[in-house]
């Protein structure tokens, strides 16, 4: 491997593990957020509703125009924003700044995102080895040690708006200063053109994308909603119910970890297909029992079978892509943010209506609906040659 590729990986796999640090401070404050600026579920979904929309902006900027086709610059730019932003709304006493900043926060989430999935994928077909899934392992370590960390100072009685920002400091900080990165350049290929290369088809684009936001749905629902259904209907603590969240990121982070090698030894639809069956099912015989530990037990459950989704559709649509990916690869993010934003936006909605056990529930059904879909993969996309092993 060249000392180039070398160092991008070092830069791609630090800004996985920022961007994760605050996914999971954002699941630990939920439920605090909720009190203190006084959200009902319906307003907490539409505040996911409203990031999902901005970030779908950032989706159409990138395949729009050309400012926003260098994914190293746009990486260390759009950065700041992120993290600045998402500082603020887990800090914010005020409901216009909360939804205002939001907008922004989103925004910037799509275009940080859809840079470093085309820097990853650009890191694999470079290199000739699988990476995605420890790439993504490093977002989920970062979510971990994100509410970890969060859970620790709650639990304590502590201020968290230091912890918060001193995070956001390091954060942008680190990836706006970060230079080495991969380019398409490296591997001889010509982007003379943001259009060069050949791009996805559309059936197989639209398949990818229905994956890809239900995987996000169901990972993004159980970031959001979990605490809050733990804390307000199961009748445990905030820092308590935060924990849900902490073991949910330990079971994506762990499978993350074994992801590449395990792709490379099974079939990327039935590593995904079967699991999240199995989840979907012990999930929904957790909610009917109602029983707080099987709870607890189902959401490791859940995270161990929904951890390689995102990482191997990403993976599938770059290896079946060429030219330019970020455009293609922007436009999966996209869709995965969809799913990941608007998806618990949704989940909010019938929380309101029905209750955060119907909320649960729907995601039960929702993770065994991907299941199935996700067995007709290789009609789409053959799977990847074996043998790319990180």
């Amino acid at each position: 491997m060249t000392p180039q590729l070398i160092a991008g990986r070092r830069s791609i796999a630090a800004g996985f593990f920022g961007l994760g640090s605050f996914m999971g401070m954002w699941g630990v404050m939920i439920p605090e957020r909720v009190a203190s600026i006084g959200l009902s579920e319906l307003t907490l979904g539409v505040f996911l509703l409203i990031i999902g929309l901005s970030l779908c902006a950032a989706i159409f900027c990138v395949n729009s125009f050309a400012i926003f086709q260098n994914p190293p610059r746009l990486i260390r730019i759009a950065s700041i924003f992120y993290v600045a932003g998402f500082a603020i709304v887990l800090t914010t006493g005020s409901f216009a700044v909360l939804f205002g900043v939001g907008i922004i926060t989103g925004f910037a989430a799509g275009l940080v995102d859809a840079g470093v999935n085309s820097q990853a994928s650009e890191w694999e077909q470079q290199s000739g080895r699988r990476g995605m899934s420890f790439f993504h392992a490093l977002f989920s370590l970062g979510a971990l040690g994100g509410a970890a960390l969060l859970t620790l100072i709650l639990a304590l009685g502590l201020p968290v708006a230091g912890v918060i920002y001193a995070s956001a400091l390091l954060v942008g900080g680190w990836l706006a200063l970060r230079r080495s990165w991969v380019t398409p350049e490296q591997a001889g290929e010509d982007t003379s053109s943001p259009a060069s290369g050949g791009r996805l088809p559309l059936p197989v684009v639209l398949f990818l994308g229905t994956c890809i936001s239900l995987a996000t749905l169901s990972e993004g629902g159980a970031i959001d909603w979990s605490a809050l259904h733990m804390n307000r209907v199961m009748g445990l603590s905030v820092s308590e119910a935060g924990q849900t969240v902490v073991l949910f990121s330990i079971a994506i982070t762990t499978i993350r970890f074994a992801g590449d090698w395990l792709a490379n030894r099974y079939p990327v639809h039935l590593l995904m297909g079967v699991p999240m069956i199995l989840a979907g099912g012990l999930l929904l015989t957790a909610i009917m029992n109602g029983n707080v530990t099987l709870l607890m037990a189902s959401y490791i459950v859940f995270g161990l079978a929904v951890g390689n989704a995102f990482p191997i559709i990403i993976s599938q649509a770059g290896s079946a892509g060429s030219g330019h990916r970020l455009r293609d690869i922007s436009i999966i993010v996209g869709f995965a943010y969809v799913g990941l934003i608007t998806g618990p936006a949704l989940l909010g909605v019938i929380a309101h209506f029905l209750g955060l056990n119907a909320a649960i529930l729907a995601l039960s059904l929702i993770a065994t609906l991907l299941g199935f879909l996700v067995l007709f993969l290789p009609r789409f996309v053959p799977q990847v040659t074996a043998g790319r092993a990180e």
